[in-house]
């Protein structure tokens, strides 16, 4: 019997690409504030369209999933990772794959890299900025304690039309000097190949790159 996926947040390239993957190995359904933004066909892929702050339209949609595939962001992931596990209770769903973003945990390579990318991104301990927005919300994935989720953080991206070499560092380490940007195409065949076997990295919070 075929595993029942929900992706949300559907419309986000990397989801594409996974819906793209996996529309023959699973049953997909498509949850999606804009329908019209999906690309191509999704047959034979369900599509729904709601609102990531609803619990009530979540919990509908997770309603009989095995998994769901979280590609929701990149703005207010603390409020959405509380509904998001608010939701999968209600629905009795377990398995959660969350994508974040590397250096949420200061876990750049140098003290050079974080400072450049706090920067950017704002510190990582800093809940208004970008990076503390993410980190809120993964914390709050790492403590919902009936949820057995992976997080995964992938390092800068890039539109590179190849699939990569992948490198994983874990929750409590620094990413590895040669450690490089990644495509989004690895990341979603990463994500992929997780889904398909998701006893991988489970409750677990790890960093991919290029490598």
């Amino acid at each position: 019997m075929m595993k029942n996926v929900l992706i949300l947040g559907a419309s986000g390239q990397i989801a594409q690409m996974v819906t793209d993957e996996l529309k023959d190995k699973v049953n997909l359904t498509l949850f999606v504030r804009s329908p019209q933004k999906l690309i191509g066909s999704k047959e034979p892929a369900t599509i729904v369209q709601g609102d990531a702050l609803n619990v009530d339209e979540l919990t509908a949609a997770m309603k009989g999933q095995d998994l769901v595939y979280s590609n929701l962001g990149p703005d207010r992931m603390a409020e959405m990772a509380k509904v998001v596990t608010q939701a999968m209770n209600n629905a009795g769903v377990k398995r959660l794959i969350w994508v974040a973003t590397a250096g949420i945990y200061g876990e750049e390579s140098t003290d050079e890299g974080l400072a450049r990318a706090t920067q950017i991104f704002g510190a990582y301990d800093d809940p208004s900025s970008y990076f503390g927005d993410e980190r809120v919300g993964a914390d709050y994935i790492d403590q919902a304690a009936d949820i057995n989720a992976t997080i995964i953080r992938p390092n800068a991206l890039t539109n590179a039309d190849v699939l990569e070499n992948v490198v994983v560092d874990g929750r409590n380490d620094r990413i590895r000097p040669s450690a490089q940007p990644i495509s989004r195409k690895t990341v979603a065949h990463f994500i992929s190949q997780l889904i398909l076997d998701d006893t991988q990295y489970q409750n677990d919070s790890i960093a991919i790159s290029q490598g």
